[in-house]
């Protein structure tokens, strides 16, 4: 009988947060997609001039593709990793992600809510979240070959569906009836203006547009991530991906739409669907960006396997992105409440959002950003906010390095976690 070699694990791919077989490159790469976003909405730490402008434009819609991309590498990580679930198991695999599908649009919508009631024009990622892993619950049982397949087969049709879908919503048709009638009734809706359409076709990350890279993710997921050749391969598909998006769409649009466009393709310009524009959900879009997730989830992999001790910090904190995310949407918040936006000395970060995203109305002195009876912020208050982006970067390591060394998980993961695991 011919003796079995146990399954050779690298001793590095251990954990982060004390959980025994944790992918530390993963957290890696949720922190980089954390940090991204923390560079686009306070400013980028510990630096000013072309560095700052070239990560925050580097970072604009490449964060949210990267989130949603991990997304899908967590699902395939909590359902069997390389060994999709089958029979008994699938079905609890199914309802597990189900449950956590309902938390994080409940969350995510009282956080949308908490948001706009300061007036800041934040558009919470996190319900579309919730749908994306509602709508991947029929993939859990694929293998990696189905879900490239699942996943490029709704890149190329996806966003393309969607501009017709939200055309026919926006004229008078018997689509733009139903939307109103279950807009009408629809609790998300009437909330915080996140009900099932807005999630999956008017929003700003509709799911879908934006599902194909939580089924790559889940694809890339299933393969064997402690394998320095798989990671290779990962690498080098994301290389040529990102190529092909960018490269492709520069040739046939050399222009695109104007920059102050940025979210969903208006329904009025289907050319722009060559574009490849920040947060635009074209095939050419999530070509470009989720080939720079594959690219930065690879190398995050690799690196934490060699520096482990050296990441740690890093590993801690994207263990906790659910926590941080909605913590710098509440300091956002915090920042318009107490006049940290005034319009008399606009925060650097401030203007360049508005040079490279939608138009903020930096002179409505109905704004909440703008100083309320002529007074500027004093004090400590005056100092976060002009630091925020060193506070918030500093806070995060401090943070979730003192969290974890008492708590196993972060304290929205901890209770997304029991909350599925007292429901199933």
């Amino acid at each position: 009988m011919t003796a079995v070699a146990p399954e050779r694990t690298s001793p590095r791919v251990r954990r982060a947060t004390g959980k025994p077989g944790r992918l530390v490159g993963v957290d890696v790469a949720r922190f980089v997609a954390v940090f991204g976003m923390f560079c686009i909405h306070f400013g980028v730490p510990f630096a000013g001039g072309w560095p700052e402008v070239w990560l925050a434009q580097f970072f604009s819609g490449r964060s949210t593709a990267l989130f949603t991309f991990l997304a899908g590498v967590s699902l395939a990580l909590m359902t069997g990793r390389s060994t999709p679930p089958a029979g008994r198991a699938l079905r609890d695999a199914s309802r597990r992600v189900a449950v956590r599908a309902a938390v994080l649009l409940v969350l995510g919508l009282a956080l949308a809510k908490a948001t706009e009631a300061t007036g800041f024009l934040l558009t919470v990622i996190i319900p579309f979240y919730g749908l994306y892993f509602l709508l991947a619950v029929p993939f859990l049982r694929l293998r990696a070959r189905g879900l490239i397949i699942a996943a490029s087969v709704s890149a190329a049709l996806g966003p393309q569906l969607s501009f017709v879908l939200r055309g026919w919503g926006a004229a008078d048709t018997p689509m733009s009836g139903l939307v109103s009638l279950v807009n009408s009734v629809d609790p998300g809706h009437l909330i915080a203006e996140e009900g099932i359409f807005d999630l999956l076709l008017f929003g700003f990350y509709p799911a879908a547009s934006y599902l194909p890279l939580v089924l790559a993710g889940l694809a890339v997921g299933r393969m064997d991530l402690t394998s320095t050749r798989v990671r290779l391969r990962v690498g080098l598909a994301g290389v040529v991906m990102s190529l092909i998006g960018y490269q492709v769409s520069f040739q046939l649009v050399p222009v695109g739409p104007p920059s102050p466009v940025e979210g969903t393709i208006p329904v009025g310009h289907p050319e722009w669907l060559l574009a490849a524009n920040a947060h635009s959900g074209t095939t050419f879009e999530l070509l470009g960006s989720g080939g720079i997730a594959l690219v930065i989830l690879a190398v995050c992999l690799e690196l934490a396997d060699r520096t482990e001790r050296a990441l740690t910090p890093l590993a801690k904190a994207g263990s906790m992105a659910l926590t941080l995310y909605a913590a710098h949407a509440l300091a956002l918040a915090w920042q318009i409440v107490t006049g940290g936006w005034p319009l008399s000395g606009v925060p650097e970060n401030l203007a360049h959002l508005a040079s490279m995203g939608p138009a903020l109305p930096l002179d409505d002195p109905n704004m909440p950003w703008f100083p309320r009876d002529g007074q500027q912020p004093t004090g400590l208050v005056a100092f976060v906010n002009t630091f925020m982006p060193e506070v918030f970067l500093v806070f995060t390591f401090t943070f979730t390095y003192t969290w974890l060394h008492f708590f196993r998980r972060g304290p929205l993961e901890a209770l997304v976690s029991d909350i599925v695991r007292w429901s199933t």
